[in-house]
């Protein structure tokens, strides 16, 4: 049996193709995808953008996927890349949309997933021999699948790779429709923290905002800054807005030099396990090819 670490999209989908055991450390399953209820609104952790329906369809038929053209307004294009990632050769593909599909249920899709697989809740914490030893109880694997943070199994097989990344703070907010005309705002500018903002349409009441702000390690943007710098920019004011979480993303833009040579046993899958910047649609399909 092999055992598959992380229970993201790539962990579940690796999942379903295999005889397995899933082991996660997070009480819920979905990983930066997370569906949480707010409002009444089932609001994914970031935008459920896809550019193909084969992947999706293939893991999940009942699929609900609308095609979007989205409208994009730049503010100040020239220092953008700049501001969210200064190392970067060019920024991801997902924070540049134009023409995209949008999953509408993902949270039916994280539901028909999770009934297929085997989930045991806990974190890796040595390997010796074909035993993964998690903080909960050894797990034997004939192959060991990686789809969570390959910066921190290197460290438990002991590989060291150069390898970075860069964080950012999600601020993801309800307010009323009509407030904008456009879909994506690119805000160059220095004069804020905030650099992306996404607008999808997810219910007949409510505009559902991702607010994106890129960090260093260790140099965390305040939330509360955050907000002042959409009110600075005319985006939004508090008294517009229903319900608003953040999260913190600490490996959101990968970056660095991977080794070619890795463990027999370590099979390497999804965005994190490839460290690569995959849009959802190629996490998918690195995980189906797993």
């Amino acid at each position: 049996m092999d055992v598959i670490i992380g229970a993201g999209i790539s962990g579940l989908v690796a999942a379903t193709t295999r005889e397995s055991v899933v082991l996660e450390e997070q009480h819920e399953v979905g990983g930066v995808y997370l569906v949480d209820e707010v409002s009444n609104i089932k609001i994914p952790g970031l935008p459920p953008f896809v550019e193909r329906e084969k992947e999706i369809l293939e893991i999940f038929p009942s699929a609900v996927i609308d095609e979007l053209s989205l409208i994009v307004e730049t503010v100040d294009d020239i220092h953008l890349k700049e501001k969210v990632c200064q190392r970067c050769l060019s920024l991801p593909s997902w924070l540049r949309p134009r023409k995209v599909l949008m999953i509408r249920n993902m949270s039916e899709l994280f539901n028909s997933l999770k009934s297929k697989v085997k989930i045991i809740r806990g974190y890796p914490v040595k390997i010796s021999g074909n035993v993964l030893f998690s903080n909960r109880a050894p797990l034997e694997f004939k192959t060991l699948v990686n789809t969570g943070s390959r910066q921190r199994l290197d460290r438990i097989i002991g590989i060291n790779e150069n390898l970075d990344s860069i964080g950012c703070l999600i601020v993801t907010f309800t307010a009323d429709k009509g407030l904008h005309s456009w879909d994506v705002l690119e805000y160059g500018k220095s004069s804020t923290i905030f650099s992306h903002i996404f607008r999808l349409n997810l219910s007949d009441e409510l505009d559902v905002y991702y607010v994106y702000s890129f960090y260093n390690k260790n140099k965390l943007p305040d939330v509360e800054r955050v907000m002042q710098d959409l009110k600075r920019a005319g985006v939004v004011v508090r008294q517009n807005i229903y319900s608003m979480r953040a999260k913190y993303i600490q490996e959101c833009i990968l970056m660095g030099e991977k080794r070619k040579e890795r463990p027999q046993y370590v099979r390497d899958c999804g965005r994190l396990g490839l460290w690569e910047n995959l849009s959802l649609s190629d996490a998918i399909g690195s995980a189906l090819e797993c």
